[in-house]
């Protein structure tokens, strides 16, 4: 016997609606992400504020509804920063089925588990490393501000904005390959968008500040724009101290290693006129950013940093790419966050390349004194 015209037809408009449904309504595998970092040891501070930018994150993701009302679980293990202990935090966190794992960027946290996650086809984003790890493996990603970016939208922001053609590199060759790498940045950025390069000095062990800054004084054949210098705050309050010694007022243009409080407060004045590039700043005025900084507060304490800015931001495309990819199967996520594009983040709209590197702009701002103190303001986005 048929069965009824109301009843078949109910039958078909359910077949339909299960054909509709998302594959990981089908797939029992829990919504899992593990977070690897440093909570105890000399790291720990990085590490902590790592979790607590992912917790945040995971908490306003699961009270929107998470993905069909099912919750992201997170599973948080403390390294030490030791190299065994991440070994081994990293099989444990594989042998719990976490469809993807996010690291803090101190070296073992972010380095130790990168084939080990690759292997077993777990999704492995480093939050906040500023080495390159994205040709490890289709599913490595990592979501930093690229200094390439930020020295490029530095240069091209003073070229065309305050009409700096004429640049003086300074060079530390007591710092580490990090600075060096970035000075060589600058340089490249400055020939790419039509600067002029008018004199160069390096700082090596044994030559003085005022030796080199007099050389660069007595090489410079025209007016010096501005200063480049890729060196940490100490070092860049010192540098700026000798310039104006020696009548050189142009501004410094520098790195976001710059951009810290120590090189306000023991910069004073002196550092008044540096520009920078930087990956997240807490003053934006973006509701986003607001809500983010209220609950970061409310929960720690304190001020967000650049690092809780990153983790939250990676929780968030992770969970994107398991919207978008409609199942918890690493495989399939890895392909949606690939090929993510312009997500909404606190550190600004967050794209992915073809390298799992993201792709965003930097916030560029400028030390100014206002009032008597001298701050950071945001001068473009």
């Amino acid at each position: 016997m048929n069965p009824p015209k109301s009843k078949k037809t109910l039958l078909i408009i359910l077949f339909l609606f299960s054909l509709t449904l998302p594959s990981y309504a089908e797939n029992p595998r829990a919504l899992k992400i593990g977070i690897i970092g440093p909570e105890t040891g000399e790291d720990a501070e990085i590490g902590l504020t790592i979790l607590a930018g992912v917790e945040l994150a995971v908490k306003e993701f699961n009270n929107a509804g998470g993905i069909d009302g099912r919750k992201i679980e997170i599973v948080h293990v403390d390294n030490k920063s030791d190299s065994r202990l991440t070994q081994v935090a990293v099989q444990q966190l594989i042998k719990e089925q976490v469809i993807a794992m996010i690291a803090a960027p101190t070296g073992w946290s972010t380095f130790g588990p990168v084939w080990l996650a690759n292997a077993a086809k777990v999704i492995f984003m480093s939050a906040g490393s500023k080495r390159h790890i994205g040709r490890s493996g289709p599913y490595i990603f990592r979501n930093s501000l690229s200094d390439d970016i930020g020295t490029e939208e530095t240069i091209r922001y003073a070229l065309e904005k305050l009409k700096y053609k004429n640049y003086a590199i300074i060079t530390s060759m007591r710092d580490d390959e990090t600075s060096l790498q970035i000075g060589g940045l600058f340089r490249g950025a400055i020939i790419k968008y039509d600067g002029k390069i008018v004199g160069e000095t390096h700082l090596f062990m044994g030559v003085t500040h005022e030796e080199a800054i007099a050389q660069l004084k007595k090489d410079a054949k025209e007016k010096i724009d501005a200063i480049i210098f890729a060196g940490d705050d100490d070092a860049a309050i010192e540098i700026l101290k000798e310039l104006r010694t020696q009548g050189i007022n142009a501004p410094l243009i520098g790195g976001d290693i710059l951009y810290t409080d120590h090189f306000l407060e023991e910069g004073g004045e002196i550092v008044a006129g540096t520009m920078l590039y930087a990956g997240f700043f807490p003053e934006d005025k973006s509701p986003l950013v607001s809500r983010f900084v209220s609950e970061y507060k409310k929960k720690t304490g304190k001020e967000p940093g650049l690092y809780p800015a990153i983790a939250y931001d990676s929780l968030m495309l992770v969970a994107e790419a398991i919207r978008q990819a409609k199942t918890p199967e690493p495989s399939r996520i890895m392909e949606a966050l690939a090929g993510m594009k312009d997500m909404e983040g606190v550190t600004g709209k967050i794209s992915m390349d073809k390298d799992g590197e993201a792709i965003k702009k930097p916030y560029i701002l400028r030390a100014v004194k206002k009032g008597g103190v001298v701050r950071f303001e945001l001068v473009e986005r």
